[in-house]
Order: structure tokens, then sequence, then C-alpha cells
């Protein structure tokens, strides 16, 4: 018989007890999977795509650590399996989501007091899978036309991507209230990063006031059966295709996929000499360093700046003489 003292709620972080008539009561520590359980319960219905983490839990951290006492998880565990996933030629990118998976469960353990720790080393592969690629004039020019041809919903939606730089999540997340006509903003919240407003130019404002003339209390932009959307799906992607924006390109960070539309918004505007730290305002980045992956396309912005200096050296050795 089984009689656990670790619930859910107010005794969740204790241990629990197997009774076994023969050989006595057995204390046995929380697993791994306890603190999946727990995980699960408490943090997975405020993550974006918790059916994601459910299958990377089932599929490669179960099978493996599941059963595992917490407080006997090893770096050497760890080790074993990113080396057990990666054998089944999953992506650098795949590796790290689900070593990362474990370590968030991990770590709230510790902080839930499941176990004292100490956590693990989790040494991560290196992920390589920043999209650099950006629409030139031409380029933007004919996907639209395309789009235009093929739906005046997404024509809207892509140039309303192109005009803002939102991520693909935060558009489909729009609610009327968040636009702003007066302002000429519009308001990203619940986003990855933090809340942030982004000014609107004309062709923006010109959507958002034509879908709030429409909106019957949903999403800024639904389905045609008012339904929210979720992706950008295969219209997008067969748009591109007959472009033949990716023909030849094997390197998938090089290919031409909805997100495109957000680097072309930073690339254009580093272009046009906008500074980096207000291009990385606008992408609502947590980090410029993520924004400095623009720099190379302004390098007369370095050169400016320093000539700015040329006169301040000019009078610094002129009054210098005179010393």
């Amino acid at each position: 018989m089984v009689n656990e003292i670790l619930s859910s709620h107010s005794s969740c972080f204790h241990l629990f007890q197997v009774k076994n008539p023969n050989k006595g009561d057995k204390i046995m520590r929380p697993t791994v999977e306890t603190a999946w359980n727990l995980y699960k319960e408490l943090k997975l219905p405020s993550v974006r795509k918790p059916k994601t983490d459910i299958r990377v839990w089932e599929m490669h951290i179960a099978p493996y650590l599941g059963a595992k006492e917490l407080d006997a998880v090893k770096s050497i565990d760890v080790l074993r399996l990113r080396a057990q996933i990666e054998a089944k030629q999953l992506s650098p990118q795949s590796v790290h989501h689900v070593l990362g998976l474990l370590r968030r469960i991990l770590r709230k353990a510790i902080q839930w007091e499941l176990y004292s720790g100490p956590l693990p080393v989790f040494e991560m592969p290196k992920v390589q899978n920043e999209r650099t690629r950006f629409l030139t004039l031409k380029e933007a020019a004919v996907l639209l036309s395309e789009l235009k041809r093929r739906s005046d919903l997404w024509y809207d939606i892509s140039l309303f991507a192109l005009s803002t730089g939102l991520r693909s999540g935060e558009i489909f997340h729009l609610l009327p209230e968040h636009i702003n006509l007066s302002a000429k903003t519009v308001a990203i919240v619940d986003t990855k990063s933090d809340n942030r407003v982004v000014p609107l130019n004309d062709a923006a404002l010109s959507i958002a006031e034509a879908y709030l003339a429409r909106n019957t209390g949903s999403y800024l932009f639904t389905t045609i059966y008012g339904n929210k959307i979720q992706f950008a799906g295969k219209l997008f992607r067969r748009a591109v295709e007959t472009c033949g924006l990716n023909d030849g390109i094997q390197d998938r960070r090089q290919r031409v996929v909805f997100h495109t539309l957000r680097h072309t918004f930073a690339s254009w505007l580093v272009q046009g000499g906008t500074p980096l730290a207000v291009v990385s305002q606008l992408l609502g980045h947590s980090d410029i360093k993520m924004t400095l992956r623009y720099a190379h396309l302004a390098p007369e912005q370095g050169r400016k700046a320093v000539s700015y200096l040329n006169d301040y050296l000019d009078n610094v050795c002129t009054s210098t003489v005179f010393l």
C-alpha cells in the first residue's frame, strides 16, 4: 500500500513512504518525474508552447531520467542524456531545448525544496541559428504583390509585419485595445520580452484602422471564420516559393520565412541610419547584443561618429600650442 505524503499542495515538498509489510516502511525520495509533475501543474500553464515541453519530456527525458531520484542526478547523467539525444541526430537547437527543459525542472525542484541540490553541470550545445536574411526592396515588392494576388488578409498581415517589426506571435495576439489610433501606436504585451509600444507608420496605421472598423470583438487579425491565427501557414510559404526567393538556398538560416519580415524591418532601419539602440527598443530585444547582428549594415555610422570629434580635437590641439 502506498501512502504518499507528497501532494500537489501544502505538503508537496516532503518525502513519501512506501509501506511494505514484509520489509517495513521504506523512505523513497522524490524522482525527476515527481519534479516534472509539479512543474507541469504549476509552470506549464504559463508556458507559450506547453505541448512542446510535454513531447520533449515524454520522448527524451522520461525514458532516461524519469525514475531517477533527484539527488542522484549527476553531471555525468546530463552528459549521457545529451549523447543519447545527439545520437538520434537531433539538431543542436533541439538538443538545447531538451537539456534546457531538464535544467528548468531541476532548478524549480531546488527552489521548491524537493531536494537541496546542487544543480548538475549542463554543457549546452552551441546553437547558431540566427537568421540574417532580409529582403531587398525589389524582393519585398514581388512578395507583397504575390500575397495580394492570393489573399488580402495575408498581404495586410505581411505589410503590417514589415512596417512594425513585430514577431508573428505578437501580431496574432493583438487585440483592438492594443491599437491607439490617436497616438498612432501599438502596444505589445504578454510577449517573450518586456512590454513595449511601437509607433505605426502610415501603412501600418491604415491597416489597423481598416481591421478595427470591421472587428467583432476578437483578435485584430483572424481567420475568415473569426478564429485566432496561430502561425503563418501554407499560403505565405507558397507565395515565397512562387517568387523563387528560396531557390537554390540550402542553409535554412538563409531561407525566407515569415520572420524574415522582422529582419527586413530592422535591416532597412539600420541602413537608413537609425541607431542600433532605437532598433533594439523597437524590436523588443532584451539584450542589445541581439541587435548587433545588424551593425555591419551601417559601416558609415561609425565613420561619421568619429568624424564628429575632428572639431573637438582641432580645438584641443590648438589650445595646447598656447599653453
